[in-house]
């Protein structure tokens, strides 16, 4: 089985709780890094359309049945009506019934809700969350990622996900693209309870302004005033002085609808400006991964921020605990969603503009398609209609077993390091010289993987099984990236172990019909107190490595039990612990002048 991979999630928004949730679930390790003090929505809400619950039941089961309790489940009957400033109908759109049709709700539901929500999931699973800390930067390295912390703190990990919003300081280091663009209007919006208008949606057009509304339940609407207007206006009013502004705004339109925006908590309402961004080409950078607002930050005129962070959530959690490297997995995550959701970004732009009618000509012509379609949107059926992909194979995983160095990297690059031990007996005397030796190689500035014999007790070899078995593609994607590698065997009738060799035969998986290493430094080391069998092991590791086309020149090391833990200052080290230093510090020296040398950690090239 492989170790746990580890993430950090930078960002504790929608998007960034939903994807620590679903890879906490599937057995990854996650830290979410959050710059506020405490994690909560404001008090306004959100619509999750079918694909948003779609996404939400694909991270977890119980992520999906709890929205269905805290939110406002909309009946297969309830329609949004769609009316002028005054009060005219001008349409009453079948929300319920367009969502009966496609199999799953609509859910209107509060933010604070559905952080919470996300929240105790993420924190169920296993995700640790560090409050009023930001991610400031980050550096790849050879098998791991360096994620800089505002309080001068380091973490690395496997993989970095930018969920950090649209001022995203990973997007700015990852892409450099400046800030995001305002696009004419503001939004004004916050909650209220006992509203004369009932639990139902409404859309209310004004000119250059629009009231949105949804009901979230508990007799309680959330709405939002998309206001056309100058930059920097409307927020430099303060939340108070926005929703005077704004009741001073709606004057003469539908007293309930005025009602609304009256009788609101004013401590509840939130001004922001709206921007967006153009579609980005990338969103990847080797082991670093934008999401959300970070990634496609959009207007809401097509209510999808959220929905579309959802999505990238359970995406990217699938492709992370899948088979699939780190590399692999995050281009692939990105190939399945930058182009939906540079489409959605676009469609959004193209709705938000139709709909501020921010003259007399726009306010006709927004009124007379509302009344024609019968609709709001007419481009969102196709946007809803998602459902997630097949689920991809899991990587079997087991207690971490890698081990980060905390002196940084060798000044030639920093090498990863793979340490495979024979014996199947969990616990035993290679486990233990194997976790010894990669230990070792971390205070030497490697990044290292131990594959105990448990892991590798694979299936009988045959071609083609990497495939279907997902511990085999794991053990395989680790030997791809590794830059030196150290066989641990026991002294089994003075050869390596039938467990070592059949492991060693997946290797003509990687890139066959050859079996070989390309070049990679091999250390061996013997386990057992029969010395005439350590000799012979240590000879047979030697021709293996010489057959797998490695670099077997480090020394070969007889040991018969594991050393102590050497002292600090390195001194006093008996006989044994001394051979396997030396031989641990060959392989990191060969590995990390690989390493700097930028040769592709890719086996199964033509030799």
């Amino acid at each position: 089985m492989a170790r746990k991979r580890s993430v950090v999630v930078a960002g504790g928004g929608i998007g960034g709780l939903a994807a620590a949730a679903g890879m906490a679930a599937r057995g990854l390790d996650v830290t979410v890094v959050e710059r506020a003090g405490h994690i909560g929505g404001g008090g306004s809400g959100l619509v999750l359309y079918p694909n948003g619950v779609r996404a939400a039941d694909a991270l977890s089961p119980r992520i999906g049945a709890r929205l269905r309790e805290v939110g406002h489940l909309t009946r297969p009957d309830e329609v949004r009506v769609l009316m002028s400033a005054d009060g005219t109908v001008l349409a009453e759109e079948p929300v319920g019934a367009a969502a009966e049709d496609l199999g799953v709700p609509q859910i209107p539901v509060l933010r604070s809700r559905l952080h919470r929500t996300l929240l105790d999931e993420a924190s169920t699973a296993g995700a640790a969350v560090r409050l009023a800390t930001t991610v400031t930067d980050y550096t790849s390295h050879p098998g791991h990622v360096t994620v800089r912390l505002s309080d001068g703190a380091t973490i690395d990990c496997d993989a970095l996900v930018g969920a950090d919003g649209i001022h995203s300081a990973v997007r700015a280091r990852m892409l450099g693209d400046g800030p995001a663009t305002y696009r004419g209007y503001t939004s004004v919006r916050g909650r209220t309870t006992g509203s004369a208008l009932g639990q139902r949606g409404y859309v209310v057009n004004g000119r250059g302004i629009q009231l949105f509304v949804a009901p979230v339940g508990e007799d309680t609407l959330y709405w939002t005033a998309k206001i056309t207007a100058p930059a920097g206006t409307w927020p430099a009013k303060g939340a108070a002085g926005a929703r005077l502004a704004l009741l001073d705004a709606l004057e003469g339109w539908f007293e309930p609808v005025v009602g609304l925006v009256r009788d609101a908590d004013p401590e509840e309402v939130v001004v922001t400006d709206i921007h967006d961004r153009d579609p980005a080409p990338r969103w990847v950078d080797g082991r670093v991964a934008l999401l959300g607002d970070a990634a496609h930050p959009m207007v809401p005129a097509l209510g999808q921020g959220a929905n579309m962070a959802l999505e990238d959530a359970a995406v990217l959690a699938d492709t992370l605990a899948s088979a699939a490297t780190v590399p692999d997995a995050l281009a692939a995550y990105a190939r399945e969603r930058v182009d939906r959701a540079g489409a959605v970004v676009l469609a959004s732009r193209r709705q938000g503009a139709l709909d501020q009618g921010a003259d007399r000509d726009g306010e006709e012509r927004r009124n007379a398609r509302f009344k024609s379609a019968g609709r709001k949107d007419a481009e969102i059926a196709d946007v809803v209609a998602w459902r997630p992909g097949p689920r991809r194979p899991e990587r079997a995983t087991a207690p971490p077993a890698i081990v980060r160095t905390d002196r940084g990297d060798t000044s030639m690059g920093a090498p990863r390091i793979v340490v495979i031990s024979g014996s199947l007996r969990p616990g035993s005397t290679c486990d233990r010289v194997a976790a010894w030796c990669a230990d070792r190689s971390a205070e030497q500035g490697a990044s290292v993987r131990v594959f105990t014999g448990s892991e590798i007790d694979f299936p009988a070899y045959r071609p083609g099984l990497a495939g279907t078995h997902a511990a085999v593609a794991g053990f395989l994607g680790e030997l791809r990236a590794a830059h030196g590698v150290i066989l641990v065997s026991p002294t089994y009738h003075a050869t390596i172990s039938g467990l070592l060799k059949n492991a060693l035969d997946y290797v003509n998986d990687i890139g066959g019909p050859v079996p070989y290493l390309e070049g990679r430094a091999i250390g061996t080391v013997a386990v057992g107190a029969a010395a005439q069998g350590a000799v012979s092991t240590l000879a047979t590791l030697r021709t293996v490595g010489h057959a797998l086309r490695g670099w077997p020149t480090p020394v070969g090391v007889a040991v018969a039990a594991a050393p102590e833990e050497p002292p600090a200052d390195g001194s006093g080290l008996d006989p044994d612990a001394a051979r396997l230093v030396e031989m641990v510090s060959q392989v990191v020296w060969l590995g990390g002048a690989r390493a700097a040398a930028d040769r592709p950690a890719v086996l199964g090239a033509v030799a």
